[in-house]
């Protein structure tokens, strides 16, 4: 049983678990370790129950059924040795890095007839904020990855299926290398191609034209780029740990891209394009993570006080449960769309049939992209 959990690192992600384990597990003892200021800022929001600082971490982890690093991957890999020293021999050791397979490499090979290591991650995108904006909802329908290293204590993997359950987060378990590749081709890979395509443009940009050139970008240039709005620092050491998985995934991308131009016009290129589509389609606009049991209605409401919560207050009234919520585009002053995520596709088509008796405007997620203000 899961009674005390030290969490190394309490920057955003590290005191959203502590958190919502301390909202959702209000009997488990949580121990931050991290420098002093920033066990006092974790402290003040409530995110821990005690606080060690880096260089007394021994003290910090002897009594701990769980450890949770929620530090970067160098970070990770150059404590690990120390951590797999002073943690009990039957606690459960894990992360929440974006790559597995390096570390679950050198946890093989210092986890031997001494605690589990179960590699981990929320698959909860790149979050921007501080220690004060932690949210204990973060996790909730969030897909969480578990990787076992070797023969890991299916006890342990049970116990943390566990604890990833009770703050809202769906489990799913897979290798260190399955998790890599999927990660690379999903979400590396795009940043990667962001980059590679607003640089290769700006490059063949008259410098004397950019107000012009960022005028005619529009909102779908702008929303396929976002990402590049994540810090570099974030990136470079995930591509870096992952690098091999990377070069792979290039290649095949650029042969793939080159035949792709070659086909324009031309039939194939067609029937690749409606391949595509259909794929795309699938996916639940709302995916939080790898899958998604999410089913999506959009609606659209006027731009004014209170109107959102009139709209979900109407929802409540007919004991609709919703799961998930968010604004997907705005004109001020004028109209907004609302994303709404039901835990199933009846309750959402009941939902949004409901609305429209009632006078709003709905989508599903599958008619979307005709649903445009």
């Amino acid at each position: 049983m899961i009674k005390e959990i030290s969490i190394i690192g309490m920057g955003f992600t590290g005191s959203s678990l502590g958190l919502a384990l301390k909202q959702y597990l209000p009997d488990v003892i949580i121990t931050g370790i991290d420098k002093g200021s920033v066990l006092i800022r974790a402290r003040n929001i409530g995110a821990l129950d005690k606080g060690c600082i880096y260089e007394e971490i021994e003290q910090g982890l002897k009594d701990a059924d769980l450890v949770i690093f929620a530090a970067t991957i160098r970070t990770v890999e150059e404590l690990l040795p120390k951590v797999s020293k002073a943690v009990k021999k039957n606690a459960i050791v894990t992360d929440t890095c974006n790559t597995k397979t390096e570390i679950a490499s050198l946890a093989q090979t210092l986890f031997v007839d001494k605690a589990s290591f179960i590699g981990g991650h929320p698959v909860i995108g790149y979050k921007r904020g501080g220690i004060e904006q932690a949210d204990p909802l973060l996790f909730v329908n969030v897909t969480y990855v578990l990787t076992p290293v070797g023969r890991s204590n299916q006890g342990a993997v049970s116990a943390l299926e566990n604890v990833v359950g009770s703050i809202g987060a769906t489990a799913i378990i897979m290798s260190p290398g399955e998790h890599d590749n999927l990660n690379c081709v999903l979400n590396h890979m795009l940043q990667l191609m962001a980059i590679a395509q607003v640089n290769t443009m700006i490059s063949g940009l008259d410098t004397e034209k950019d107000e012009t050139s960022v005028a005619l970008a529009g909102e779908r240039f702008k929303q396929f780029a976002e990402a590049l709005l994540t810090p570099s620092y974030f990136w470079g050491e995930i591509f870096e740990s992952n690098r091999s998985i990377l070069e792979k995934n290039v290649d095949r991308f650029v042969e793939y891209l080159k035949k792709l131009s070659r086909e324009v016009g031309s039939g194939e290129f067609d029937e690749k394009y409606k391949k595509a589509r259909e794929f795309v389609r699938k996916v639940p606009v709302a995916t939080k993570g790898f899958n998604s049991t999410l089913f999506d209605i959009y609606v659209s409401i006027e731009d004014e006080t209170g109107a959102i919560a009139k709209l979900t207050s109407l929802i409540a009234s007919k004991a609709f449960n919703i799961r998930d919520i968010g604004i997907v585009k705005i004109k001020e002053g004028e109209t907004a769309v609302l994303r709404i995520a039901f835990s199933n596709q009846s309750t959402a088509s009941k939902a949004g049939s409901f609305l429209i008796k009632n006078g709003y405007n709905c989508r599903t997620q599958y008619d979307y992209e005709e649903f445009c203000i």
